[in-house]
């Protein structure tokens, strides 16, 4: 053969790679981009789905504290109503206070009092020469303080005795009747000089209509009136 003869090209086969698939690299990519799409669409399900069940929370949480508020707006209502008739109930129940006057007597031997001015009232209940009068019949809590006083004794060694009582007049009876007295000791030997004593009467009696009560006083000039703090008489129905 002569130098001008061209050989054609000799290639290799390694027969030891058979079955060996081929893949393209192409391919590849996109399945690991599928992978993770796939991962970012659990992701975003995930967290719409805590979205979700942190709105339903809160909702519930919201009608629930509107429901509560309600309750306690509800209550302080009833609360307020109620403290308000109380109040009125109070307000209309009858009440007297009268405060110490001239101590001058009516017919019955009962004290005067001043009923109309100072913090004297009367509420719902009458007065009449000295006496309460009831209008509406009840229990009342009636009381009495006097408050009694002497520069000297005037029976040395001797003692004597002073009657304080309330009283009840109903028409009913002819006699008066004895709700409550108090006997005070008057200079005993112990104290000959200088005397004052305070007493006070006080309990809980059923009054009818137009039944009156007062306060006797059997030694009406030690009585000291001071502007109507120290002796003064009263009634409220309870």
């Amino acid at each position: 053969m002569g130098d001008g003869v061209v050989y054609p090209s000799v290639f290799v086969v390694d027969g030891q790679q058979h079955g060996v698939p081929f893949v393209p690299p192409m391919r590849r990519k996109r399945r690991m981009c599928w992978h993770s799409q796939f991962f970012l669409a659990c992701l975003v399900i995930l967290a719409l789905a805590g979205v979700a069940t942190e709105g339903y929370f809160l909702i519930r949480f919201q009608k629930e504290l509107e429901k509560a508020t309600s309750q306690v707006a509800e209550e302080a209502a009833a609360i307020s109503e109620k403290s308000i008739q109380d109040r009125k109930l109070h307000t209309e129940k009858p009440a007297a206070h009268v405060l110490g006057a001239a101590f001058t007597t009516s017919g019955n031997g009962s004290l005067q009092w001043e009923h109309s001015k100072d913090w004297a009232f009367l509420h719902d209940i009458g007065y009449q020469g000295g006496s309460l009068v009831c209008i509406k019949p009840g229990y009342y809590y009636i009381y009495s303080k006097i408050h009694l006083m002497a520069q000297s004794c005037s029976q040395q060694g001797q003692s004597s005795v002073i009657y304080h009582g309330i009283y009840k007049k109903t028409p009913r009876y002819v006699e008066e009747m004895k709700l409550v007295e108090n006997l005070i000791l008057y200079c005993d030997e112990k104290d000959s000089g200088f005397w004052r004593q305070n007493s006070f009467l006080g309990g809980i009696f059923h009054l009818e209509e137009e039944e009156q009560i007062y306060v006797k006083v059997s030694q009406r000039q030690m009585l000291q009136i001071r502007d109507g703090t120290r002796s003064y008489f009263g009634t409220f129905m309870i």
